[in-house]
């Protein structure tokens, strides 16, 4: 694809011809072979043609619309009529799937309905519609994701009224995978049970908790279990100071000797090893 049609991020179109300004119409070809849109087959032929607009994401500050030439097709294959269809733009749709999935990050950082119907110089009922679509279809991607090799499990507080969270993240590619509100086997119940790929697992890392490790055994019945290191590390250290205050019980109120218990003895200086 030449230089000048990647502005379009659309395959198979080219720009034919520019004009206007805002907004901005955009006279584009499309150049691959048309098929059916019921078999896919490349065996049609051309009934009649059409001259289609559809909405294009923003070009700078500018809205674009991109206006082309589309034909009604009868398939020798299937035997069916139907009309010519695009990637990049749905059926039904008069705008294409790039613009509408720049409406959906749009409005989930912040930008009102308001702003992008101004923007977009669509109703907030198409604003929304729109962001509905985009929302489903990515929640449906991530209920057949399949449950990574390595997975690390934690919880986090976020606040009195939505309570505990448990994360689960793939740690071989540093990802988050998912959030799920809730940290018992009753909240976490629904979720695990439909989980794609779970008897693949290999290995979980996590934290010592006894009701995670209950979950973790019956859901994940082939993973191996590894305790995190921080909070390994954490409880070796916890036994370490009540070894020293039972040793010496003054120990437990000299706050410097305590900082030099806890310090690596490479990293102590000469006065603080004398």
């Amino acid at each position: 694809m030449p230089k000048n049609n990647l502005i379009l991020n659309l395959p198979g179109f080219s720009i034919v011809k520019v004009s206007g300004y805002q907004p901005l119409l955009l006279d584009v070809k499309y150049n691959r072979l048309a098929r059916c849109s019921h078999c896919h087959s490349k065996q049609v032929r051309k009934k009649a043609s059409y001259i289609r607009t559809v909405h294009h994401e923003l070009i700078g500050h500018r809205r674009s619309i991109l206006r082309f030439k589309a034909y009604k097709l009868y398939c020798h294959t299937c035997c069916r009529y139907g009309n010519q269809q695009f990637p990049g733009i749905n059926k039904y749709q008069r705008a294409t799937w790039r613009a509408q999935a720049a409406v959906f990050h749009d409005h989930s950082r912040g930008v009102s309905q308001k702003d992008l119907a101004e923007r977009y110089n669509k109703g907030k009922a198409t604003i929304e519609r729109w962001y509905q679509r985009h929302y489903q279809q990515q929640h449906g991607e991530l209920l057949t994701k399949v449950c990574p090799l390595v997975l690390g499990i934690d919880e986090h507080f976020f606040s009195k009224k939505e309570g505990f969270a448990t994360t689960l993240c793939d740690l071989r590619k540093h990802r988050i995978f998912d959030v799920v509100r809730g940290r018992s086997e009753g909240d976490l119940k629904g979720y695990l049970h439909q989980l794609p790929g779970k008897e693949q697992v290999k290995v979980i890392c996590m934290d010592l908790s006894s009701t995670y490790r209950s979950i973790v055994k019956k859901y994940f019945p082939n993973a191996l279990i590894v305790s995190d290191r921080f909070h390994v590390i954490r409880l070796i250290q916890h036994q370490c100071m009540m070894t020293y205050r039972e040793l010496c019980s003054e120990i437990k109120s000299n706050r410097g000797i305590l900082a030099l218990l806890r310090t690596r003895p490479d990293n102590l200086s000469q006065d603080k090893k004398g």
